[in-house]
């Protein structure tokens, strides 16, 4: 036989042995590993959106919350989101620029369902004027990105501190500014050993620089105290005559000087407030004082005491029961008057009405703050109300005994 019809029977016997085994075995075959089959895609992948348990999850966030598919077609407003983009209800379906408003934060969307990576921007809705912070994530539960989730918070108070704090520290420099460039000329002309009588003139004009930052350190220092509640009033009831007659006298000397005319008309002796003394004494000389350095000479100062209920409204018919009534402090002038668009910021640390912060008028700005929060520890209220050019009314409240 030759080799190769010996290979060839020996491939026969082995096949037929095979095929003989697997019939003995009934045809049976190796089972072989089960394929691995991927799970079928979701019909719906915002579907769990709609649950129940999920809406008010939503709906107890503190924060606003928008989910948005891969064409940027919101899926889901809570509560939250809605109120601080005063959408209507029910804003499902909408593009997200229609709801947002704003291209550059629609953009910053777009750029997280494209690469995945998360990012926040801060947006000014113009409907509301307040500050938002908006946080985009790509949703990708299976690895794919199907949307993304927005977290929205409103942080208007935060910047407004932040503002508060950055013009703190500007308005700080610049009144030191001044006082210390001038302190610095008048030494380095007195090291020229100048005649005597310019020399006096010199140190007079040092005098006064010195006690404008000794006057600003000292309201600084007072206002901190006055609003990190380290300042204690001492509430005591006692008649409100006294504490303006005490400021009046105070003032007199610079009214005098002006020429100005100062009245008073009081409700009456017996009824008291429930104050501190010495700090509505302050409160009134700071209004006295604005109101003789921006009135012009001959012009006429006028303090008023009344009597309001909680309703604002005159009540002088029931001074003997003053159980939740009010008294109303009001100081008016003829002078200068402030503008209308001015009056909501004249309370601010530092604002002055003048913008090109001139110091012909002196002061430093902090004393109406002052003011006002030694009003609001009393429980009341401080305002102002003015005409350009007509003068001014100030007045505050304070509880009655």
């Amino acid at each position: 036989m030759t080799p190769l019809a010996l290979v060839l029977a020996v491939a026969l016997a082995a096949s037929l042995t095979l095929c003989a085994w697997l019939w003995l075995r009934g045809g049976r075959r190796v089972p072989t590993a089960p394929a691995v089959l991927a799970p079928p895609p979701l019909a719906d992948p915002f579907a769990p959106l709609h649950h129940p348990l999920f809406q008010s999850a939503a709906t107890g966030l503190d924060a606003g919350l928008i989910v948005v598919d891969q064409a940027r077609e919101v899926q889901l407003v809570n509560r939250q989101a809605e109120e601080l983009l005063t959408l209507a209800p029910h804003a499902t379906g909408q593009g997200l620029i229609m709801l947002l408003r704003d291209h550059q934060a629609d953009a910053l969307v777009a750029e997280v369902l494209s690469d995945g990576e998360p990012r926040e921007t801060a947006m000014k809705p113009i409907a509301t004027g307040r500050t938002l912070r908006l946080r985009c994530t790509a949703l990708a539960p299976s690895g794919q990105i199907i949307g993304a989730l927005l977290l929205i918070r409103d942080i208007t108070q935060l910047s407004m501190l932040e503002r508060s704090r950055r013009d703190l520290v500007a308005n700080v420099s610049h009144e030191l500014r001044t006082p210390l460039a001038s302190l610095k000329l008048l030494v380095e002309t007195l090291q020229s050993e100048p005649p005597p009588d310019v020399a006096r003139r010199m140190l007079g004009q040092m005098a006064q620089e010195v006690d404008a930052v000794t006057q600003l350190v000292d309201e600084l220092h007072e206002l901190s105290q006055i609003e990190s509640g380290r300042v204690t009033l001492k509430l005591t009831p006692a008649p409100l005559r006294p504490v303006v007659e005490r400021a009046l006298e105070r003032i007199k000397p610079q009214a005098d000087r002006k020429q100005i005319a100062i009245a008073a008309e009081y409700l009456d002796d017996a009824t008291c407030a429930l104050m501190d003394g010495d700090r509505v004494g302050q409160v009134l000389l700071n209004l006295l004082h604005n109101a003789v350095k921006f009135s012009s000479a001959g012009g006429t100062i006028t303090v008023r005491t009344s009597l309001r209920n909680a309703n604002g409204e005159t009540s002088h018919e029931e001074a003997g029961q003053a159980g939740g009534l009010w008294l109303q402090v009001s100081v008016s002038d003829t002078g200068i008057g402030i503008p209308a668009q001015e009056l909501p910021r004249i309370f601010e640390r530092f604002y002055k009405v003048d913008r090109a912060r001139t110091r012909n008028a002196g002061g430093t700005g902090l004393g109406l703050a002052i003011a006002k929060h030694l009003v609001e520890g009393h429980g009341g209220r401080l305002w102002a109300d003015s005409v350009e050019g007509r003068g001014s009314t100030f007045s505050f409240t304070l509880p009655a005994a």
